[in-house]
């Protein structure tokens, strides 16, 4: 028996998540102090700092389909996906501490950050993939791939939150009044509890590690040129559903985020408990994650999610139509917000179940590229939000610290929860088109791949009652 179908250790099923622990603690970092970090602490004139933001953003979308062709074409010693938990965060580690450090004129400040986050995004986006290739690679039973997807969404909440208590403590503490250097060392121990987390699972792995060397056939017949892994998007519409499906999500979630402030600022006047708010809301995100692995396996993934982006749909729908304070707001969208929390610790699962799809259908086994995707829509939505939020704020004839107005109350309204609700909205009705992989199907998928390999067919046309299935 292949060693991908054997039963996993208690111990990679636990702590597969571990290193999206360490991940989340630099991405946030960048999240909410890389645009401050540019203007205030590094002192980089504020047109300038804008060009590092829209230039480097455009080089983090193109990176994640970059990233994945490098994954899949590599071939180390270690496995083609584990290899590079080992080898990726300490480069990674190097090139993130340029992207917050203060070296030099602001001319020369703004290149060797510009190229810190060039460098170490694109390698980042490698092992990140590794990371989620590796749910797919490991294991070829479904409800081991929920369970560490799940896994993977708790240890997601749980470095959110982490972040959100001791972030901007280190910084002010390490900085010791220089803030910017504050912000370096703040990265460079971030990274390095990072690299430990991805050491850590490299170690457990070490028995299951897809090695590309040891099976020479799987190779051979898997290697393909960049034109036909792009091809493997076009002929998997699961895939796409799932792509557009997350996008919708993720630039609800970061519409919200966005307008927060000016919803408390200017609509329940509190602005003082937004930090609860965040930190009620990644909270939410861990108990979201623990309770999606027993749904999904009950009642699928598909549906999960499906009642998950409508769980949030409807909360957001009550926020824009109903009066609210600061307190029955966050009420209800802490319950809202489940219905982002479950599908964040489903998508690894979702994206994986894509792979064998794709290999049912043309043959071909692109795990690699197809799970690098899986960053796709999180980085589109971050370039895209900002533009939507500007768009909101203008309509709605904002200025800083104005008298609010209705129209200002009511645009603010719109921004955080209808246009939200409608983002949201799309994605889940594409899911519902186009991602149709049910167990059963899932089930079926595998089989056939399984006999395919069973009887030396690693291609082959399709059977017309399989293909007509899904």
């Amino acid at each position: 028996m292949p060693h991908q179908q054997k039963y996993l250790k208690k111990s990679i099923i636990n702590l597969y998540g571990l290193p999206s622990f360490g991940f989340q603690l630099i991405v946030n970092m960048e999240v909410f102090f890389f645009a401050a970090f540019l203007t205030d602490y590094a002192k980089i004139p504020v047109a300038m700092a804008g060009t590092v933001l829209m230039v480097t953003s455009i080089f983090d979308i193109v990176w994640v389909p970059t990233a994945g062709v490098i994954l899949e074409k590599s071939s180390m010693r270690w496995g083609r996906y584990r290899s590079w938990l080992l080898i990726g965060p300490p480069i990674a580690m190097l090139f993130y501490t340029f992207q917050f450090a203060k070296i030099g004129n602001p001319t020369t400040n703004a290149i060797l950050v510009s190229i810190g986050f060039i460098v170490s995004h694109l390698v980042w986006n490698i092992f990140y993939a590794g990371h989620i290739a590796m749910n797919n690679s490991l294991t070829t039973v479904r409800e081991e791939r929920i369970t560490m997807s799940s896994n993977r969404g708790m240890f997601n909440a749980l470095g959110a939150i982490a972040f959100s208590i001791v972030g901007a403590k280190a910084i002010e503490t390490l900085g010791n009044g220089n803030q910017a250097m504050g912000c370096t060392l703040t990265v460079i121990i971030a990274a390095i509890f990072m690299a430990l987390c991805y050491w850590t699972l490299f170690v457990l792995t070490k028995d299951y590690a897809y090695h590309p060397k040891a099976h020479a056939d799987a190779e051979a017949k898997d290697k393909m040129p960049i034109g036909e892994m792009l091809m493997q998007i076009v002929r998997n519409p699961p895939l796409i559903g799932i792509m557009l499906g997350e996008l919708g999500r993720y630039l609800g979630r970061f519409i919200i985020f966005g307008m927060a402030f000016y919803y408390f600022k200017y609509v329940v006047n509190n602005l003082a408990v937004i930090s609860l708010f965040f930190t009620g809301l990644n909270v939410v995100c861990f108990f979201g994650a623990m309770a999606t692995a027993p749904l999904a396996k009950k009642f699928g993934e598909r549906n999960v999610y499906i009642f998950s982006l409508s769980l949030f749909i409807i909360g957001l729908i009550a926020v824009w139509a109903l009066p609210m304070n600061h307190v029955s707001f966050m009420i209800v969208m802490f319950v809202a917000y489940l219905g982002y929390g479950m599908p964040d610790a489903l998508g690894v699962a979702m994206f994986s179940a894509t792979v064998d799809y794709g290999e049912w259908k043309t043959g071909k086994n692109a795990r690699g590229f197809i799970m690098s995707l899986f960053s796709f829509p999180v980085k589109t939505a971050v370039f895209i939000r900002s533009v939507i939020i500007t768009s909101v704020l203008v309509s709605a004839g904002y200025v800083a610290d104005m008298q609010p107005t209705p129209e200002l109350i009511q645009g603010i309204k719109n921004g955080i929860a209808l246009i939200p609700a409608l983002f949201i909205g799309a994605g889940l009705l594409i899911i519902i088109f186009l991602y149709r992989l049910t167990p059963e199907k899932q089930k079926m998928i595998q089989e056939e791949l399984a006999a395919r390999k069973q009887i030396g067919l690693r291609s082959g046309p399709i059977p017309q009652s399989a293909n007509h299935a899904i």
